[in-house]
Order: C-alpha cells, then structure tokens, then sequence
C-alpha cells in the first residue's frame, strides 16, 4: 500500500456548498499568479518559478499573459497569450516555448475535464478519466485545508490511484488554476517517479504592472546575440535510431537544424522499446558525447554538468548547451548506459549508442564596437609584416579552449578551418620543424589573456604563428 505524508494541511472537511468550476474560471485582467514547478519531462523535475499577470483581455475573448520564468540563472519574459474556453496557450513565443508547455502540462492539465462550456461540479467524485487506456478515474474525495506559500485555501482536493500510487490536485473555487499539485508519472516499470508538482507562490489583482515584471530576459546558453534560439516547431531535425546493439529505439529533435558553433543547441530525446514507439523505456542511463571523426571521445555532456551520466525518469529528456565543435560536421554519439534507479547499480542488458552528424555553420561575428562598445580589430601589424586579420568571435574558441571546455586538437582543428578557408589571415610563416609535440602551456596561456583583454592581437597571432612554423597546425600551401 502507498502511503503519501501530506504537510502543511488539515484533514477533509465536509462542504456546505456545492458550485461549479473549470480551469481559468474568473479570470480577468489585473490577475496575477506565480508558481513553482517542476515537470519531469523538463530536466528532471529541477524547479523553477512561473509568473504570470493578465494585461488586456483579446477581441477573441482570451488573454494576454505577460510572463517571467526564473530558471537558476536563466531569466525569460515575453508576452502568451491563452484562450477563452479553456486558458491553453494559443500563441507563444519562442525563448518561452519550453516553459509553456510546462505549463499547458501542469498548471491548465484539468482542462481535459473542466472547461468554461462544460464546468463541473468542484466536489463530483468522477471528474473524468485518465491513465494509459484512460481506466483510471479521477474525482473529488472532499474540501480541505491546504497551505502553500500564498496561504490557506479551502480546497476541493482531487485524488486518482495509478501505477501504485495516489496523485493529488488542490482546487480553490475562487481561484482561476489550481493551488496545489503533486501527481506521479504513469510508468510501465521501475519506482514510482513524481510526473510534475507545484505550488502557488502568490496571487492577487494590480492594474499595474507587477514588480515581478521588472526584468529582462538573459541569454539563457550565452553565444553571440545573433544566434538563433532551439526552435523545435519550425527548425529542426527529426530522426528515430535503433542503437547498435539493437537494444532500444532512440528518437530525437535537434534544433537548430544547422547550428552555428558557438551558438545554442537543443535535443529532444525519447527512448523507446523497438518494437513500439508508442511505449517507452523508464530509467534510462545515457550521456551524449562529442566525438572526432574516428570515432574518439572529445567531451561528454554529463562530466560537463558534474554527472557521471544523465538521468532519465520517465523515457524522456531534454538538453541544451553551447555547440562548440567547429564547421562544417560535429560527430555526435548518443549512448545508452542502462537502466535502472537513480541511484544504484544499472543493468547493462539494454546498453548501446547511435550515431549522429551535425552539420555546423560557422560562428557569428560580434557586434560591431559601436553597438557593443567593444574594440573590433580586424587588422593589425606584427613586426612590421604584413596586415594580420583576426574575425574577433575567435576569442570565443580562445576563451573555452583555455578554460579547457575545447581541447587542443579541437582548438587545431579550428584555427586551422579557419586559415585555410581564408577566414583567418596571418602573414606567411616558414615551418622549420615538423613533429607531433603538444601545445606549449604559454600559448594556451596567451588565448586565455587575449579572450579576456589582457594581452594585444599581436601576441596571439604569435601563438598561432608559433604553432604553423613548428608543424602543430599544418596549413597547405597556396
């Protein structure tokens, strides 16, 4: 039997009243709401907070949502706008998109059984159907009193037993969305998993803009402003992969399409029994690895984010981070570790990788120095030789490959893309050695200082003129 301790609350009351209900049910503009929540299908139920007020009402009868998502670090603003009958999103901007849906998932979930042109009693027993098949009902076992960081609200508290065990909904009837949440993924095997939880922060009604608005959004991966952002809808690639090992089936999204290095990148990624991606496969092990073009491991997602591999719950995931492999192929490497709890041994039996190429475009340059305030030297003179052309993104590859986010033949690689594609000039060096030493710590050192103003174009490119005249960067002749 599953037992759930629930804090913070009375035990059910019985009601004196008896009224109708449906998500959004009041709304109005001037409402605000903030939330906290954490959504198993975005990063493994790491939280983050959701704050929403109504600034005007549409000619359609919907709303427009002004809305702040703190994410860590990440901070996202912009404007969504929701429906009349039922406060789904119907249109979203892209640096929100992920967030939304979150939100579409959570928040307005109860809108597959109660909307404004079909409410239901707050205290029905049967609200409606769900589950796998949809055997599972859902329905009201009460009022009772339930706090959360906005207060206490006499709540209508909504229960449904699946896979083991009991999920519940906390619904005020003077509130448009639900206080409270905390219900569990429906899996096929494994321990129970929390699908999604929240909570209500605070809520109330200004005519004006609340504080909480006062923000500005960040970049939330960095990169040149000119990047384009993970657009899943309009620019993206799509494939399904069975692994080597014939294990598992792995479908994935990555978007952009074509990204650029040095910009942001996104993967959807699902993991599925091969014999019916309508399932999938619970407690996955996985990492995704960049390697070189023989197949060698040139960085792992999981060591960068302080894992030794990347949990998935419920058979699903999604990552982001900065594509720093240079143009114009990245050879990626999506590999399935096992599976099992979290925490404790994995079991190997459904071990294996699929392979993936990404086609990259070159960095973006950076914003001239009238608009950034930042010098943009595209020339310069080097002992009196020739003009010496560095594009000024390149302290972006300088910059990870001193903090060791790039390794040296990654770096290589790069520079030497670079010259002989004719996007890097410097003046014609003689090489006087040839042999496979490695890169003196001095010219990292220099990459370093330059990334970060400390040091001249000058002495950089005698880095990169070390390396060409003693072989570690082999540039054919012209």
């Amino acid at each position: 039997m599953s037992v759930i301790v629930l804090s913070g609350m009375a035990p059910l009351v019985p009601s004196a009243f008896a009224t109708t209900w449906y998500v959004g049910q009041g709304l109005k503009p001037g409402d605000y709401y903030r939330y906290s929540i954490a959504d198993v299908f975005y990063h493994n139920l790491e939280p983050f907070e959701m704050d929403f007020w109504v600034q005007n009402q549409t000619s359609s009868g919907g709303y427009n949502l002004q809305m702040v998502v703190h994410d860590g670090s990440i901070v996202q603003k912009g404007t969504v706008t929701i429906g009349n009958i039922t406060p789904d999103p119907t249109y979203t901007p892209t640096n929100l998109a992920n967030y939304v849906n979150v939100y579409r998932l959570t928040l307005t979930w109860l809108d597959s059984f109660a909307i404004k042109t079909h409410p239901v009693d707050i205290l029905s027993p049967v609200w409606g159907q769900t589950g796998i098949y949809g055997e599972v009902s859902i329905g009201s076992i009460g009022m009772q009193n339930v706090t959360v960081p906005a207060g206490s609200f006499s709540a209508s508290t909504l229960h449904f037993h699946d896979s083991g065990v009991d999920s519940y909904l906390w619904v005020a009837p003077s509130l448009a969305f639900p206080v409270k949440a905390q219900v569990y993924a429906i899996k096929t095997s494994g321990a129970p998993t929390i699908g999604y939880q929240y909570s209500l922060l605070e809520h109330g009604n200004s005519a004006q803009p609340p504080a909480f608005l006062n923000v500005q959004s960040t970049n939330p991966l960095g990169g040149n402003p000119q990047c384009p952002s993970p657009d899943y809808a309009s620019d993206a690639v799509h494939d399904t992969q069975s692994t080597d090992s014939g294990s598992l089936a792995v479908e994935y999204y990555y978007s952009p399409s074509v990204p650029h290095q040095g910009c942001p990148m996104g993967w959807r990624i699902s993991f599925e029994p091969v014999y019916s991606q309508t399932q999938k496969v619970s407690d996955i092990h996985y990492d995704i690895y960049a390697v070189d073009s023989q197949g060698h491991e040139l960085s792992s997602l999981a060591q960068s984010i302080g894992r030794t591999d990347i949990y998935s719950a419920v058979g699903n995931d999604e990552q982001n981070f900065i594509e720093n492999q240079p143009p114009p192929v990245a050879h990626y490497v999506i590999y399935v570790a096992g599976t099992g709890p979290e925490s404790g041994v994995t079991d190997v039996s459904q071990a294996g990788m699929v392979k993936i190429d990404v086609k990259i475009a070159p960095p973006f340059s950076q914003p001239s120095s009238s608009a950034t305030g930042l010098v943009n030297r595209t020339s310069t003179t080097v002992n009196n030789t020739p003009s010496v052309e560095i594009p000024s993104w390149i302290k972006n590859n300088a910059k990870w490959w001193s903090q060791g986010q790039v390794d040296d033949s990654q770096f290589v690689q790069g520079i030497q893309y670079l010259i002989q594609n004719g996007m890097m000039k410097i003046p014609k060096t003689s090489v006087t050695a040839s042999h496979s030493q490695g890169i003196p710590a001095w010219v990292k050192n220099n990459a370093g200082w330059w990334a970060s103003g400390q040091i001249s174009d000058d002495e950089f490119v005698k880095g990169i003129e070390y390396l060409v005249a003693n072989g570690i960067i082999a540039v054919n002749s012209q």
